[in-house]
This record gives structure tokens, C-alpha cells and sequence, in this order.
């Protein structure tokens, strides 16, 4: 297993460099024009392209790297350090980019969410390290499933 963190699952640069281009033609757009309102207009896409930026900000965040049996997973700001031998359940959960994953561990009443969804190879790798580091840990019924398929493509013996 890797020591080193994966890539991000998607190409964040191109969304934000076309939002931020279609902002400033439609601010000199509106600005030229100078309509009733047209202000309030600006202001009001400002803020949108800010809200977007936010979500794509957070979505960069995202982070998984193993090392042994230790699973570094980062969702928008905080970081935890996982140890494989500690899992006791896994739950599938879907988010927009697809499934990803709620993570237990034995005497811990908190929930690792682990973004398998927004990194590439974030699923088999997370399997991968799950197999081999707690494989009597409790999974729910996706979680299987999910494991079937990636062994059925040859991604996790």
C-alpha cells in the first residue's frame, strides 16, 4: 500500500475558470448597460460565483492516503488518522459524485467519513486497506456489494 495521498477524482480548474470568465462578462455586461437595477444584479452573481467557488473549495479538500495500517482521510477541515485494526462497521452513503462512506471504530461513538467518491482509485484503495486491515469489521449491504464489484473488475483481490 501507498504512503502517498490520491488524486482528486475530477478537473476543478476548467468549472472555475468558466464561472469566473462568465462572471466578468456578465458584471461589464450589466455595468455597459447600466438597466434599472443592474447593481443589485452584480452583487447578486457575485455571490453566487462565491457560493460556487466555496463548494469547489471544499470539494478539493477531500483527502485519503494509507500507510499501512493507518488510513489519513480528510473531509473539508479536519483531518483524522484511521487504524485499520480499530474499524467495527462500515456504512455506504451517497453523496452527489457517488457513494462514499461512514467509518466506526471500537470505544469511539464518532463517525470518519471517508470521501471514496471525489478521489481516483478512492474506492479500491479504501476496500484494499479495509480487507487487509479489518476484515471482520461489520458492512452494511452496499458496502458488500460495492466489494463484489470491484473484485469482479480485478481492482481488489
Amino acid at each position: 500500500m501507498t504512503g502517498r495521498a490520491l488524486e482528486l477524482s475530477y478537473n476543478w480548474r476548467t468549472p472555475v475558470t468558466i464561472a469566473s470568465i462568465g462572471l466578468v462578462l456578465c458584471v461589464l455586461l450589466l455595468f455597459r448597460t447600466r438597466a434599472a437595477g443592474w447593481l443589485g444584479v452584480a452583487a447578486a452573481l457575485i455571490v453566487l460565483w462565491a457560493v460556487f467557488l466555496g463548494v469547489v473549495w471544499a470539494r478539493t479538500r477531500a483527502r485519503i492516503e494509507v500507510d499501512g495500517a493507518r488510513l489519513t482521510v480528510r473531509k473539508i477541515r479536519r483531518t483524522y488518522v484511521l487504524d485499520g485494526r480499530q474499524v467495527v462497521a462500515v456504512k455506504e452513503y451517497l453523496t452527489n459524485s457517488g457513494p462514499s462512506y461512514k467509518v466506526r471504530l471500537s470505544g469511539d461513538d464518532r463517525t470518519y467519513y471517508v470521501p471514496t467518491a471525489l478521489l481516483r482509485q478512492g474506492h479500491s484503495t479504501f476496500f484494499d486497506w479495509l480487507l487487509s486491515y479489518a476484515p471482520a469489521a461489520e458492512l452494511d449491504k452496499r458496502s458488500r456489494r460495492t466489494i463484489d464489484q470491484l473484485r469482479t473488475r480485478g481492482l481488489i483481490q
